[in-house]
């Protein structure tokens, strides 16, 4: 407060024209001024709060120290105890501002999915809109979500604002390929398996490897195939089942439903929003193990050298 006051006085006493008799009542009517607001003022918290949003809805109201590779730490709102939480457990975190700040692969897959169908969104408000569109924008600064009403009539509506959107049944469309993949994979698995046992018992690689197939072939006789493969069958039957039952599961689990914001912070999404993907699963360990070698004094040459001859 003394360097204030002489900061004022220099400032008061810069044209020296003037008597000091006059500038004393007026440095001593601002330095009141300055005083009085600073003791007057109310000292708000400037820290800006974060909400950490889970799978299913559950949310932690913190203040985020720091985020690493693998975790996020932060301090729980009337805590003074510094916690963590891998970021692998989290759907997306966002701040008192309507900012996201992070936000899972699960996250960014659920909004690629929506895009471009019909449904309803329900807002925390308890507004209901149907749309014939709808895009995001992934601007996180000010996230927001274009919706097309009808031919006419349009609007944008704040992403943390919404609750819930629910899109028609083309999203299905992600079942069944999803159920193709699951029966085509067990049978690719277990030929792969049967060559193994073949060749182990004394049958050469590519024989053992050509009757597999040939029990996977259908009946052509245009090309000499006169008979159906033994396992033939079983494929063209069990593909089907497979299709269909992830089809009807996703029905009843409602994975046209997309949950967003809770309404309250204790209350649970409808359904889990994690997308499970083997290929992301597989990619996220590939990405965690060159940054553990990567961290290693050896390890972050032997990086650098191969990135640097890909590049």
């Amino acid at each position: 407060m003394q360097k204030l006051q002489n900061k004022l006085t220099r400032i008061l006493e810069f044209d020296s024209s003037y008597e000091v008799v006059n500038l004393q009542p007026m440095k001593q009517i601002m330095f009141i001024f300055i005083l009085f607001s600073f003791l007057w003022s109310d000292e708000k918290d400037i820290d800006v709060n974060h909400m950490i949003v889970k799978y299913k809805g559950q949310t932690i109201d913190c203040l985020i120290d720091s985020m690493g590779f693998e975790y996020i730490y932060y301090t729980p709102k009337d805590s003074v105890e510094m916690d963590s939480l891998k970021l692998k457990d989290i759907y997306y975190i966002y701040n008192d501002l309507n900012k996201i700040f992070h936000y899972s692969w699960s996250f960014e897959e659920n909004v690629r999915r929506m895009e471009n169908r019909t449904g309803n969104i329900y807002t925390t408000k308890g507004d209901t809109f149907n749309f014939i569109d709808i895009k995001f924008y992934k601007d996180m600064i000010q996230p927001e979500v274009y919706i097309k009403k009808n031919v006419e009539n349009s609007a944008f509506i704040p992403m943390l604002e919404i609750e819930k959107i629910e899109t028609d049944y083309s999203i299905i469309s992600y079942a069944s390929k999803r159920g193709f993949y699951y029966s085509f994979s067990l049978f690719f698995i277990s030929t792969l398996l049967e060559i193994n046992s073949d060749w182990k018992k004394g049958t050469r690689l590519f024989p053992a490897a050509a009757n597999q197939l040939n029990d996977l072939m259908p009946n052509i006789q245009d090309i000499g195939l006169k008979d159906a493969g033994a396992t033939y069958q079983s494929l063209t039957s069990l593909i089907p089942i497979s299709v269909f039952g992830t089809m009807i599961y996703d029905v009843i689990r409602n994975k046209n439903q997309f949950y967003f914001t809770p309404i309250y912070k204790e209350k649970a999404f409808g359904r889990n929003m994690y997308v499970f993907s083997l290929k992301h699963i597989l990619e996220t360990r590939l990405h965690s193990l060159v940054y553990k070698v990567e961290s290693t004094k050896f390890g972050g040459k032997v990086v650098r050298w191969i990135r640097k001859r890909l590049n």
